[in-house]
């Protein structure tokens, strides 16, 4: 191998040049912020190259397999913050990378990578370039940073990947002065190291997948290794998007999110009355309260204990409930909304004139907007509350409860500057985030560093579990007080969400074909089949219903009434011992999803 720092003589350049061998590029000694920033354009173009086979590395055949997505706009914001002028302190260049991939981080994996640009951007510290020494310092502080991220790191991940990068990059350091040199050792260590995530993560090696925000890591490396190298990155993209192109359509429609809403038709007799109020010390048992409210109405949610109870209920006679409720104590908080009067006023309005040449839009459903990215500023007492939703009809779910609503979930991942804008339009100095996914939990958790309010973080990870939280909120009560709270509402909770594979694959010995009905307990698939009915028993008999008292069935936005209503009918013939109520969600891709307590 050449000396440290040696170059080919302009002898030997000369001599090669006559032979018509081409020339070796100059080594790169000095990595600073305009090789940073060009770097970087070149990792984002080969990421989006590659996102639809990051993405199918997915460990579950549900449609929410976007590691790649999140991955991707997370990067994306970091590149957008860099800007459009270039920059030659590296320090400064690193540090808008690290910020723009806080902002924009999307899902676990948007969270880490931006943790390991945050890390990079420590490493470099404040010097205005660094040589091979100075790079694998940044490699290996980005790793640190990243692993101190992550509550509980586990090995056979991205960040193993991270690992095994620093460490290379920290032994070829020591032989070489050349950038491209070192990244190239850099990329060949991230390669080794995803393929070997299957050998250590059992999950992987029985779906057959390596780890996908791994692999994600490794693509990002990749283009920056092009990029350093000299190569046209923006081609070889262009091409690599133009094969991915060429896939059928059907394998691109799985996942593809669905656009508009779905209108219901009025009742005859309407929709009834949204009636909530709180009974304090009742006179009665909780459980007689509960027993004697729930058949007075619909969408009956009575939760709290002996000493407070919360009720929400849907019914055509809120007098006469209310007029009942009083019998075990003075009402608390009492609050009468006029659902079919909210439902004609959203049918009734008017799209909102659009400048010329510009389709109008409809007038949002939501709550009134603060003007900040459509968040409804509202509050639930002392404490505001933000959840995460996607479909129509859990929006207004969280909305009626007084929550503001970030759309997002499966397939969808809020970023943390999501977050951040409706936690400041919270009409409340202290905020509860409820991520309603498990994917989003490390995204909400980057927010309360980012804003002057006082932020706490429900680690919902479904939506049931959410509206359970927010059930059990105090409106009079502190911020560490109803976090608490609501925190131990979620054990409370089961949740089955009922799906269809978007791919073949073995999870826990259990055979899944493309197509299959699949149903996930708790975040764990424990059932496939043909029809809703055969899977949601089997997932409801896998989870065992001794103790359990409600099911709630919230439908999903392609469900028909009839169809929802036969499988509610279902259900309760299927499990006489449990009450059955049935909602719409309207969420895409998951037909059904059951909330049992």
């Amino acid at each position: 191998m050449p000396a440290r720092g040696s170059k080919p003589s302009a002898d030997r350049a000369s001599e090669k040049a006559k032979a018509g061998t081409p020339e070796a590029a100059p080594a790169i000694t000095r990595c600073d912020g305009v090789l940073f920033k060009r770097s970087l354009h070149g990792s984002l173009a080969w990421l989006a190259a590659n996102r639809d086979k990051v993405n199918e590395l997915n460990v579950f055949p549900v449609p929410d397999g976007d590691t790649g997505t999140n991955m991707l706009l997370t990067l994306e914001a970091a590149v957008d913050e860099m800007g459009e002028e270039d920059n030659s302190d590296l320090s400064a260049v690193a540090g808008k990378v690290a910020h723009g991939a806080l902002m924009g981080a999307r899902g676990n994996s948007g969270v880490i990578l931006s943790q390991v640009l945050r890390g990079f951007a420590v490493g470099v510290g404040d010097r205005s370039s660094v040589d091979c020494l100075g790079l694998a310092q940044a490699f290996a502080e980005a790793t640190t940073v990243a692993y101190k991220g992550v509550t509980k790191p586990t090995e056979g991940t991205i960040l193993t990947v991270a690992r095994r990068v620093s460490e290379a990059a920290a032994a070829r350091a020591e032989t070489t002065d050349d950038i491209g040199d070192l990244i190239q050792h850099v990329v060949t260590a991230a390669q080794r190291a995803v393929d070997e995530t299957p050998g250590q993560l059992a999950v992987l090696r029985e779906a057959g997948v390596v780890d996908a925000g791994g692999y994600g890591l490794m693509v990002i490396l990749e283009g920056f290794l092009k990029t350093v190298r000299g190569q046209d990155v923006q081609a070889q993209a262009a091409a690599r998007s133009a094969a991915q192109a060429a896939r059928p359509a059907a394998a691109v429609a799985a996942t593809a999110p669905k656009v508009g809403a779905h209108a219901l038709a009025t009742p005859e007799e309407g929709w009834g009355f949204c009636t909530e109020f709180l009974i304090e010390k009742p006179s009665q048992p909780f459980e007689v309260v509960r027993e004697k409210l729930t058949p007075m109405g619909n969408s009956a949610v009575i939760v709290g204990d002996d000493s407070l109870v919360r009720v929400h209920i849907h019914t055509l006679d809120p007098g006469g409930l209310i007029a009942h409720a009083t019998a075990y104590g003075p009402l608390q908080k009492l609050k009468v909304e006029d659902m079919t009067q909210q439902h004609h006023e959203i049918l009734s309005r008017e799209p909102v004139a659009a400048d010329a040449g510009e389709p109008a839009s409809e007038a949002p459903v939501a709550a009134a907007s603060n003007g900040t990215n459509g968040h409804a500023a509202v509050s639930t007492g002392n404490v505001g509350v933000v959840a995460v939703a996607v479909g129509d009809g859990f929006r207004r779910i969280f909305e009626d409860l007084g929550a503001g609503v970030v759309e997002g979930g499966q397939t969808m991942n809020p970023s943390t500057e999501d977050l951040l804008q409706a936690v400041e339009a919270a009409n409340s100095d202290f905020v509860i985030i409820l991520p309603n996914n498990k994917n989003v939990i490390m995204t909400a958790q980057q927010v309360g560093d980012l804003c002057a309010k006082e932020v706490k973080v429900v680690p919902s990870r479904t939506v049931p579990q959410g509206i359970s939280a927010l059930l059990n909120l105090d409106p009079d009560g502190g911020l560490d007080a109803n976090a608490t709270a609501m925190t131990s509402a979620l054990d409370g909770i089961h949740t089955i969400e009922i799906t269809r594979a978007v791919r073949s694959t073995s999870v826990d010995g259990l055979k899944i074909k493309d197509g299959d009905v699949i149903a996930l307990v708790n975040g764990k698939i424990q059932k496939a089949g043909s029809e809703h009915a055969e899977v949601i028993d089997g997932a409801m008999d896998a989870l065992g219903t001794d103790g359990l008292e409600l099911v709630t069935i919230y439908a999903g936005a392609d469900v028909s009434e009839a169809e929802a209503a036969a499988i509610a009918e279902h259900v309760q013939e299927r499990f006489p011992k449990l009450s059955v109520d049935q909602q719409r969600g309207e969420q895409d891709h998951y037909p059904y999803i059951l909330s049992l307590e």
